[in-house]
């Protein structure tokens, strides 16, 4: 008797438990060693495929196969999206979230280096379908794909999960699927299928990265702020603009180059006669910003130097 190596079987499920018993008798009865049953399902929000999960965990308590009475692993694997389970296939962006997801189990199934044998009868035919084309590319020829039929008259009998082992005169066979195997004969196809999987993100990549940015944006705009306030001498404020030009006396020539830097005009300045331009004698050395036109809208401050600061007032004394 030839010698099988171990390997692996891949179905999807929909309401339709019996489809993977089905398949793995079939399986089994051709010699072929399999150690693990990897079942792609959308999200169990449907009471048929919850039912059908719940009848598939009681053929296999622990990782043992009570009908075959052999240990076989059953793996559940749920598809997803970015916002969590998948409860169905409604656009094309979800059916290329699939595709990902199905390209990524291959990998790892393939990576272990067991023959796989991809079963193409339960669930929607749209699941069926993209793990078909998957196939395609990343399946070698130790691989095979396989159909489940089923006559008319016992698929009534067995369907809802009733019947979950056939007889040899139920009539129930697998059909061997020939496909092109565009993975092992153009290996660089392979590879840029490959490519485009790793720059898909999972959605923890995402959101970290997303926070990341946030991080990025807002922090070194809140310290910018505090750093404009504290030098122009604008008044505080958890909304920054909210924050309203005051009057300032600049006491160094730091502060009378900052003044300058940004537009801020005198009102009054002491001059070397005494009399300031508008004819009176100040007492003390006062400063503002300069005042919006009329009719225009007020915008608030920039935090990143002059370039959107209002423009600086002509008549200021030069040298500032």
């Amino acid at each position: 008797m030839e010698h099988r190596p171990a390997s692996t079987m891949i179905a999807t499920l929909g309401g339709q438990p019996q489809v993977i018993t089905f398949a793995l008798d079939a399986l089994l009865g051709r010699g072929e060693q399999i150690v693990e049953v990897v079942v792609l399902h959308l999200a169990p929000q449907d009471p048929r495929t919850r039912h059908a999960l719940e009848r598939l965990d009681r053929e296999f308590p622990n990782g043992f196969y009570a009908h075959a009475r052999r240990p076989i692993r059953l793996r559940r694997v749920m598809l997803k999206d970015l916002r969590g389970p998948m409860p169905d296939i409604t656009d094309e962006h979800a059916a290329d979230v699939v595709r990902m997801q199905m390209m990524e189990i291959l990998q790892a199934e393939k990576a272990q280096g067991r023959p796989l044998h991809v079963v193409l009868a339960g669930g929607r035919r749209l699941l069926a379908l993209m793990l078909f084309l998957t196939a395609v590319v990343h399946l070698d020829y130790a691989d095979r794909v396989w159909h489940l039929y089923t006559p008319r008259a016992f698929l009534e009998v067995a369907r809802d999960g009733q019947r979950m082992h056939a007889r040899p005169e139920d009539g129930v066979r697998l059909i061997e699927v020939p496909f092109p195997r565009w993975g092992a004969d153009f290996p660089a196809f392979r590879q840029l299928t490959s490519l485009q999987l790793g720059q898909i993100e999972s959605p923890a990549d995402r959101i970290g990265r997303c926070r990341q940015v946030w991080e990025r944006l807002t922090r070194p705009s809140a310290a910018c702020w505090r750093r404009s306030c504290a030098a122009n001498g604008w008044r505080r404020s958890r909304r920054p603009w909210a924050c309203r030009p005051r009057p300032w006396t600049p006491t160094s020539k730091r502060s009378r180059r900052s003044a300058a830097r940004h537009g801020v005009c005198p009102l009054t300045i002491v001059s070397p006669i005494g009399i300031c331009g508008n004819g009176s004698a100040p007492s003390r050395r006062s400063w503002t910003f300069p005042q919006p036109d009329e009719g225009r809208d007020r915008k608030p401050p920039s935090p990143w130097g002059s370039a959107l600061m209002p423009p600086r007032v002509s008549g200021a004394p030069p040298g500032f």
